[in-house]
């Protein structure tokens, strides 16, 4: 019960760093215009890997464990995902403000990612503990890497 009080914690902070960069991000133009394209292409990544992940778990379901696929590189592409999408608006927003509440946020999807490994190893038990030793929380190069080594 105290873990799912701090996630909701967690989520309201999140939403208000996004708000809050939505907002300034609308407000102020940004001052370099080059870089916006540099975040629309950062974006675009991070709306593939999260919604690779949401395609993944409607074919797949999400009472089993998932090991294949994307989540087979990461095990939170949505995380990952919701984490370089805020990245982006550093790009967009261009200003100490975004920059602190883009932190904030990634911060937060962090600790929700974290959380999650917990809930699925209590879902999921010994078989998630196996998964977490074999592919990466977050880390898409090292968990493609291992995945092309292992196919080799």
């Amino acid at each position: 019960m105290k873990r799912q009080i701090q996630d909701q914690v967690v989520i309201v902070v999140l939403a208000i760093s996004f708000f809050i960069n939505m907002l300034l991000i609308n407000i102020k133009p940004p001052v370099v215009k080059e870089l916006v394209v540099v975040g629309y292409v950062i974006l675009g990544i991070g709306v593939f890997l999260f919604m690779l992940s949401i395609i993944t778990l409607r074919r797949k379901g999400i009472r089993q464990l998932i090991d294949s696929g994307i989540y087979g590189i990461v095990r939170h592409p949505m995380y990952l995902g919701g984490m370089i999408m805020f990245f982006s608006h550093v790009f967009f927003g261009q200003n100490w403000i975004v920059l602190l509440s883009t932190i904030v946020g990634i911060g937060c999807c962090y600790i929700l990612m974290r959380s999650g490994d917990q809930r699925n190893i209590n879902k999921f038990g010994e078989d998630y503990v196996l998964y977490m030793k074999r592919v990466p929380r977050m880390n898409f190069v090292c968990g493609l890497a291992r995945l092309l080594h292992k196919a080799n």
